[in-house]
């Protein structure tokens, strides 16, 4: 079904202000209802429905990321209330532990790295998570990102374009697959061959956010006078090509190294007439439709187009989220139907063509009807979507494939990602787990990088190129040094002369420690010459629409006392959303399957060897076991053995054992005496039952 067949225009303009959003429950029936009508159509029998043991578990881990506490589920099931499940599903989405599952998801689709360009990628994880914290509308939290300016201190949604900062067509293709499904990046090179996008199609996509501006911003000025001092950069008579080159490299590096606070922002060029970035088609190009180094003006790929104004990127932001382009409602709506159900109505959910068809047609467009007609609500989304019968029955146990089409008899069976896993044995060890933050450190680093990028602001390009000159000099002079020392370090190991060999390795370090001090030195010299006030050289970036509102969220904070519940548990066990985004390599999080948030859903959930190890014999089992984890804590407060297996199974599993594992567990503990619960321990977080979402 072709997109100008799956909704008119105008029939999408004007049905959307005058068709009310249906509540959410009876979204759910009418989900339910559509869901049976396949049921019928294609012959399948549905799985039946889960039990409260099976729901509660599944409820936390699918919508707030980890088990819950054996409390928590003890709560759930000896609750008598009636429509204690929607009310658990209202709970969790309401709760901190939602912000921290979903941030996992959208840092895996926007490939969110948390050590970006110093504190810049962390405020922009903030500003992630606030966004879900406050449930701020999906079209505006698009519209915040494609048309986010100014410093990372002001507005975290810049993060955005800093993520692909020099690279401005990847964020393109990154831009379009994730919020219109639509994968572009093959034809950056060439016409697409799978698809009916041209090269030319991609350029006039470009060139909507090609103006977007994520390096230094230099003057006119400086600009000029750094071309200046790069002809004559000390005066005295060139000794060579090579030599002037370097001289040239070092200029440039300790300017670009003075302006570093300056590179936390971003600005829109698309205003600035004739100095405007433009972008031309490559030197390649070999189509009829256009000619090599021609000037491409934007144009929408599909959709009603827009007109070509100064501030392109307002009107691709305004373009995309519009209820005139179905795509991006559609590529949304399927997004969270998979994340809910485990199976896309259309896979893969970033590759929509023009002839793709759902595996539920009339589904498919009634879950993006009402996202539109919810003013992109997403939280009311997965109200609905978790409270369907639906959701609500047995999971599909097995390989279901991606390129048949699944008619949801249940949920698909999932193995738990690797935040999901991490941060179910953190609710193991640690009490409140969704509760300890990492703290805002960050904070003022970012605080004095402002302070730094608003007086550099002030500063007289002339001040600046005469202060960089001086430390280009030194930094030249040491790099010939630096290239001496290690022509010398290579001669004396190859003559293995040790003791020269020594003494030049550490001349050599100190020499790069200094070079190292260089910008740093040099951009105190630069500032406290700014103290002068002698006048801007650059205009400082106005961030518009950022004053708080006053029933927003504000980012959790605890009394310091607070924090004493963790004393003793070290600075591991954090959840994932608190912890590096990604995790060094050699992380638990990185071992199981966690993206290197490089390529948009990077992350794996396939079972390996090196994991099974790691749960076996990693020293991660013997924390879980020790005696003051909230997991031990409760087994030893047991009075009796079936207390004890009853704290262990609730813990793990929100279910006491059933009468053959109680068997089991009692015929260890005569065997192996005490040490047996420790065998136990080990077996049940090794099985299938603990790792899989049931």
């Amino acid at each position: 079904m072709s997109l100008r067949q799956f909704f008119p225009a105008a029939v999408v303009a004007v049905v959307a202000f005058v068709v009310p959003a249906a509540r959410a429950d009876q979204m759910s029936e009418r989900i339910d209802a559509m869901i049976e009508e396949g049921y019928t159509k294609h012959k399948i029998t549905p799985n039946g429905p889960t039990t409260d043991e099976t729901f509660v578990r599944r409820a936390y881990l699918d919508i707030i990321g980890r088990i819950p506490s054996m409390e928590e589920a003890k709560a759930f099931l000896e609750s008598t209330e009636a429509g204690k499940r929607s009310k658990l599903i209202d709970q969790l989405l309401d709760s901190e532990g939602y912000v921290s599952n979903w941030y996992n998801w959208w840092s895996d689709i926007l490939r969110v790295q948390t050590g970006g360009r110093g504190e810049a990628g962390q405020a922009y994880a903030a500003w992630i998570k606030n966004a879900l914290r406050n449930n701020k509308p999906y079209d505006q939290l698009v519209r915040d990102l494609i048309t986010a300016e100014g410093y990372i201190w002001d507005n975290g949604a810049v993060g955005y374009y800093l993520r692909d900062a020099g690279m401005p067509l990847d964020n393109m293709s990154n831009t379009t697959q994730i919020f219109l499904g639509t994968r572009l990046a093959c034809a950056q090179c060439h016409n697409h061959p799978f698809d009916v996008w041209t090269q030319k199609d991609y350029y006039e996509m470009a060139a909507f956010t090609y103006g977007t501006d994520t390096d230094a911003i230099f003057s006119k000025e400086i600009k000029k006078d750094m071309a200046q001092a790069l002809k004559t950069i000390d005066g005295s008579p060139r000794k060579s090509k090579e030599q002037d080159t370097l001289k040239k490299q070092a200029m440039r590096r300790i300017i670009d190294d003075i302006l570093e606070p300056m590179k936390n922002g971003v600005r829109d060029t698309s205003g600035d007439g004739d100095k405007a970035k433009k972008l031309m088609l490559p030197s390649d190009y070999k189509y009829t439709d256009g000619e090599a180094g021609q000037v491409v003006k934007p144009h929408t790929i599909f959709g009603k187009q827009v007109a070509s104004k100064s501030q392109a990127r307002a009107e691709y932001a305004k373009w995309m989220t519009s209820p005139e382009n179905p795509r991006f409602t559609m590529v949304m709506a399927n997004r969270l139907w998979k994340r809910v159900m485990g199976m896309g109505l259309v896979e893969p959910v970033d590759d929509f063509k023009d002839g793709t068809v759902a595996s539920n047609e009339n589904l498919m467009k009634y879950l993006t009807q009402q996202f539109q007609y919810s003013k992109y609500d997403i939280k009311k989304m997965l109200r609905a979507m978790y409270n369907t019968k639906t959701y609500q029955r047995q999971t599909t146990v097995g390989d279901v494939p991606e390129d048949k089409p699944y008619y949801y008899p249940g949920p698909v069976m999932r193995r738990m990602s690797a935040e999901q896993i991490w941060d179910s044995i953190c609710t193991l060890v640690i009490p409140q787990p969704d509760m300890r933050f990492r703290g805002q450190g960050y904070k003022a680093s970012l605080e004095a990088k402002k302070k730094e990028a608003l007086a550099l602001e002030k500063i007289q390009s002339n001040d600046l190129v005469n202060v960089a000159k001086k430390y280009a000099d030194q930094d030249f002079e040491l790099e010939m040094k630096v290239r001496m020392l290690r022509d010398r370090l290579a001669k004396a190991r190859e003559a293995n002369d040790t003791k020269t060999a020594q003494a030049t390795q550490k001349e050599l370090n100190e020499s790069n420690r200094i070079r190292d001090g260089l910008a740093a030195a040099a951009r105190a010299e630069i500032l406290k010459t700014g103290e002068k006030d002698k006048g801007q050289f650059v205009n400082a970036m106005v961030t518009p629409g950022m004053t708080k509102k006053s029933d927003e969220k504000a980012e959790p904070s605890m009394d310091p006392q607070s924090y004493r519940q963790w004393e003793g548990f070290g600075e591991e066990f954090f959840r994932a959303s608190e912890l590096p985004s990604p995790a060094p390599g050699n992380h638990f999080l990185r071992e199981f399957g966690q993206s290197n948030r490089e390529i948009i859903e990077n992350s794996t959930r396939e079972a390996t060897v090196s994991q099974a190890l790691s749960l076996m014999n990693g020293p991660l089992f013997d924390k879980i076991y020790q005696e003051k984890t909230q997991m031990m804590t409760r087994f030893y407060g047991a009075s009796n053995e079936e207390g004890r297996m009853n704290a262990i199974f609730m813990s793990l599993f929100a279910r006491k054992p059933t009468e053959q594992e109680k068997n089991i567990v009692l015929e260890t503990i005569a065997e192996k005496g005490k040490n047996g619960w420790k065998s136990i321990v080990w077996a049940l977080l090794n099985t299938r039952e603990f790792v899989f979402v049931q």
